[in-house]
């Protein structure tokens, strides 16, 4: 129980659920004030359209905060993107523990970054542990709850990890350490440093869980507006609401969600289930093939040992995704503002993604769109009772449809352009 839960002289406040939400719901819908964030929310329903294309001029600065698990991964193949794009100023590396623990990380894209020929870029260590998730409590909801998700992947909590302070060799084509070191500042602080050095023009590419930006705006939350744009993979409608990025560091996703950034956009587990690396580029030609049979060392090295003789789907291509939002907005065909939220409360929901259209007060015409009487249940009076999103929901840019063949060719002609070296 809170501290607030309780009244005068330590009693304790006996009222249900029911009657508290009723207490709730009717003091919101006599209150004066309007609601937030339904103050734009009786406009006409948002049509799917392209996503915002934040404005570019030359190369685009951006922070890469990322899980870089190896070998090969999609969180490496979107580090080549970041690599190889021309009108990419990549201006370092920050890791934060997801996919595999950090010193891990850190271990493979120091090596990474020596094979392609890209030492200028600094890379940081970040945070080692969620904010309040821990491994000993995601095994105990795993017992207590099952394993509803269809993708269970464990990051780093899984046994075969080891500890955070374990590193194990780097197979081929990495073979060894890097001689390369990682910078001695933490990642949240480089992230407010460059952000503040340059306000308006740092895009920010968060391709594991948010713990990072999360501690940089509790620090500094005088950034937020000058960021053109976070670009987030994570959070789901309908493969499954429980996605990895949201649920290894709930708290510190729903604080980067909530924060008034001028442009947030995600791409969802649904849309990155739509393409997979082993997708065709060509009839009777995978991309991988196609990548392992004319891209340069080390990137065929990559795909010839991990990907080429692959007999299954390889990973879905969400943090490939995000770097053709960095790369090439116009690639996405269709998005639309939602307000979105992650279930912070303990239980089987811990890390659910939560929705709400950004008109989700709107009653339908029920003459011009026939709705269910099931339907018709989650449309309220807002004057009667408040149903919508937590007051503080972020509105965002979620993203919708990307045209297919746009985006795997972008994809094979970075991966097989001459490496990029300065």
């Amino acid at each position: 129980m809170h501290r607030g839960d309780r009244g005068q002289k330590g009693t304790t406040m006996t009222a249900t659920r029911r009657e508290f939400i009723k207490t709730v719901g009717a003091a919101i819908a006599s209150s004066p004030f309007p609601l937030e964030p339904a103050t734009k929310l009786l406009t006409a329903s948002p049509t799917l359209k392209p996503g915002p294309v934040p404005p570019a001029k030359g190369r685009r600065k951006v922070i890469y905060d990322q899980d870089n698990s190896g070998p090969f991964s999609a969180n490496i193949l979107g580090t080549l993107m970041m690599l190889q794009a021309d009108n990419v100023d990549l201006l370092g590396i920050t890791l934060v523990t997801g996919e595999a623990w950090m010193k891990q990380e850190m271990a493979f894209t120091l090596r990474l970054l020596e094979l392609m020929g890209r030492t200028e870029i600094p890379v940081y260590p970040g945070a080692e542990f969620p904010l309040i998730n821990t491994k000993e409590e995601w095994l105990l909801r795993l017992q207590l709850y099952g394993g509803y998700r269809p993708d269970p992947s464990m990051g780093a909590f899984h046994p075969t990890h080891g500890g955070p302070d374990q590193i194990a060799p780097l197979p081929s084509p990495y073979d060894r350490f890097a001689s390369l070191k990682a910078q001695q500042d933490h990642a949240a602080h480089f992230l407010i440093q460059m952000v503040r050095k340059n306000p308006g023009e740092v895009t920010l590419y968060a391709g594991g869980p948010l713990t990072n930006l999360a501690l940089a705006i509790a620090l500094a939350p005088d950034i937020i507006p000058l960021v053109p744009e976070v670009v987030i993979m994570g959070t789901g409608f309908h493969a499954f609401t429980n996605t990895f990025n949201m649920f290894f560091d709930p708290e510190a996703a729903r604080k980067v969600l909530r924060a008034p950034w001028p442009l947030c956009s995600i791409v969802p587990v649904d849309l990155a289930e739509q393409i997979h690396e082993t997708d065709e580029i060509a009839p009777g030609r995978s991309m991988v093939e196609e990548i392992a049979g004319r891209a340069e060392s080390p990137v065929s090295d990559l795909f010839r040992r991990y990907a080429a003789d692959s007999r299954g789907s390889l990973s879905r291509m969400g943090d490939e995704m995000i770097a053709a939002q960095v790369i090439d907005p116009s690639i996405f065909t269709a998005s639309q503002p939602m307000y979105v939220d992650i279930c912070s409360t303990p239980g089987p929901r811990y890390g659910d993604s939560m929705f709400w259209p950004e008109n989700w007060q709107e009653t339908p015409d029920l003459g011009r769109h026939p709705v269910s009487a099931a339907d018709q249940r989650v449309f309220v009076d807002p004057h009667q009772f408040y149903m919508g999103p937590p007051p503080s929901a972020g509105l965002v840019n979620v993203l919708l449809e990307i045209d297919h063949d746009r985006f795997k060719k972008l994809f094979v002609d970075l991966m097989t352009k001459p490496i990029k070296q300065t």
